[in-house]
């Protein structure tokens, strides 16, 4: 993966995870738990996708 950030893919990636969070919640309701396993595995493959591309802070305001 590359060390420059890519704020398009971040994107993309969040709004993924937050699609695949939902559905993980419609399907437990209504169907079984492996259905549920593999798409919070997806939802969770994609928040730390858009983790490593977002565009991190400079944190030199820590010092």
């Amino acid at each position: 993966m590359s060390e420059q950030p890519a704020p398009a893919l971040a994107y993309e990636e969040q709004h993924r995870g937050e699609n695949l969070a939902l559905r993980v919640q419609e399907l437990r309701a209504s169907t079984g738990e492996w259905t549920v396993d593999l798409y919070q595995a997806s939802a969770r493959n994609a928040f730390e996708n858009a983790a490593a591309n977002a565009e991190q802070p400079d944190e030199g305001w820590r010092r």
